[in-house]
């Protein structure tokens, strides 16, 4: 008979009880994530017919804009060329702005157009839905302390990767 994958692994002598065995954050945090991200690209891509790594550009530039594609990429944690083909796709719908940076002319900056800020006005909207859904069930000081903890485990994990 086989096991539901959300039950939890028996415990052997000896084992933390406080960090089980076969209980991994980065599984279970990724899992969450593409989760996530699946609901939201399927939505921008039914809405708008945006794929994934156009959807993350949008999404980035509500936040970021104006910025490099150099500067997205980091951002996205993509290849610059990827971001670089998402946004010429983008500037071609009229979602995206792209013009010549004031600080270095030899870089561009990207910025959403009046119809990509809409569009990214209602990809917000969607993502909050999904956290309300998500969220839903837990009190608001639950929630704040999953969130302050995911700062902690976040901060934390930055310093493993800074010292390797």
């Amino acid at each position: 008979m086989a096991r539901s994958s959300s039950a939890s692994p028996p415990r052997r002598p000896g084992q933390s009880q406080a960090f089980p065995e076969g209980r991994l954050l980065a599984p279970r945090v990724s899992t969450l994530s593409k989760a996530l991200t699946r609901s939201a690209v399927q939505f921008a891509k039914a809405q708008y017919g945006l794929s994934q790594v156009e959807w993350q550009v949008v999404a980035l530039l509500g936040v970021f804009q104006p910025v490099s594609i150099r500067e997205l990429a980091y951002h996205a944690m993509l290849d610059a060329a990827q971001i670089s083909r998402a946004v010429s796709s983008l500037v071609a719908r009229g979602d995206v702005n792209r013009a010549r940076s004031a600080r270095d002319s030899r870089e561009v900056e990207l910025s959403l157009t009046p119809q990509g800020l809409a569009m990214q006005a209602e990809l917000t909207e969607a993502a909050q839905a999904r956290n309300r859904h998500v969220l839903d069930g837990h009190s608001a000081a639950d929630v704040a302390r999953f969130f302050s903890m995911l700062d902690s485990f976040i901060a934390r994990a930055r310093q493993l990767s800074d010292q390797e």
